[in-house]
C-alpha cells in the first residue's frame, strides 16, 4: 500500500512539472511572437516599400540632391513637425514631396519615419529610472544599429571623436554606482582598460578632442574619496596632478 501511495505521489509530481514546463514554453513562445522587432516598426504604409528597398541600396542617400548632413536634416525636419506643424505627419509628408518631387521625397520620408521611431524608443529607454546612464546609452546605441544597419548607420550617425570620451565618463559613473566602495586604484585600472578598448587605433585623433572638463569629471569620480576632506585649493592642485598622471599613464 505505501508503495502505491509513493507511485501516485510521483505521478502527481511529474504531472505538475510537465504542466509547469508546458506553461513556461507557451509563455516564452508567446513573448517571442509578440515582441516588437525594431525593423518592423521603422516604416508606415506610405514608406514601407521605400524603406525596404533602402536596405539593399542605402548608398542612394549619398547621391546628388540628397542632404549632405542627413542627421541635421532629420533633426530640422523633426523641429518643423513638432513646432511649426503641431505634430502633423501629413504636413511633413507633403513638405518632402514638394521639396523633393521625385523618388528622393519618398526615400527621405521613409528615413524620417524610421528616425522618429528610433527617437520614440530612445525616449522610452531614457525614461527608465532603473537603468544607469551607461545602460541607457548602450541600449540606445544598440537600437540605432538594429534600425539603421551598416551604411545607413554611418550616414545618420557618423563617428565623431567626442563620442568615446562621453561614453567613458558614463561607463565610469556606472561602474562606481555598482561598486561604491571600490578604491581609486581599481577605478583607474577599469577606466584605462575601457579607454584602450574604445580609442584603439584612433587614439591620437580622439586625444585632440578630449576637453578639460572630461578629465575633471574623470578625476572627480575616480578620486572622490581622497578629495572629500580637501579644501578647494587642495582639490585644485590634487586634480591637476592626477590629470597629468592619467594622461601620462595612457599616452606613454
Amino acid at each position: 500500500m505505501p508503495t502505491n501511495k509513493k507511485k501516485i505521489a510521483l505521478i502527481l509530481l511529474i504531472s505538475i512539472l510537465l504542466s509547469f514546463l508546458l506553461g513556461s514554453l507557451v509563455y516564452i513562445l508567446f513573448l517571442k511572437k509578440t515582441k516588437v522587432d525594431p525593423m518592423e516598426t521603422s516604416f508606415d504604409s506610405r514608406s514601407e516599400i521605400y524603406w525596404k528597398r533602402l536596405q539593399n541600396r542605402p548608398e542612394v542617400l549619398k547621391g546628388q540632391g540628397y542632404p549632405s548632413d542627413l542627421r541635421d536634416f532629420l533633426e530640422t525636419l523633426r523641429g518643423k513637425e513638432s513646432y511649426q506643424w503641431n505634430g502633423d505627419r501629413e504636413k511633413t509628408y507633403s513638405f518632402l514631396l514638394t521639396e523633393y518631387p521625385d523618388e528622393r521625397g519618398h526615400v527621405l520620408y521613409a528615413v524620417y519615419v524610421a528616425y522618429m521611431n528610433w527617437k520614440e524608443k530612445a525616449d522610452e529607454i531614457e525614461s527608465q529610472v532603473s537603468l544607469t546612464s551607461y545602460e541607457k546609452l548602450t541600449a540606445i546605441n544598440r537600437l540605432k544599429a538594429e534600425i539603421f544597419p551598416g551604411v545607413l548607420y554611418e550616414l545618420i550617425f557618423p563617428k565623431h571623436p567626442t563620442t568615446p570620451p562621453a561614453i567613458l565618463v558614463s561607463y565610469l559613473e556606472d561602474y562606481i554606482s555598482r561598486n561604491p566602495y571600490s578604491y581609486s586604484r581599481e577605478r583607474k585600472r577599469i577606466f584605462l582598460r575601457k579607454k584602450e578598448e574604445l580609442y584603439q587605433k584612433e587614439k591620437w585623433v580622439i586625444q585632440t578632442w578630449e576637453s578639460p572638463n572630461f578629465y575633471r569629471q574623470v578625476v572627480d569620480l575616480m578620486y572622490e574619496r581622497e578629495m572629500k576632506e580637501m579644501t578647494d585649493e587642495e582639490k585644485t592642485f590634487y586634480r591637476s596632478s592626477k590629470i597629468e598622471e592619467l594622461k601620462s599613464d595612457f599616452w606613454n
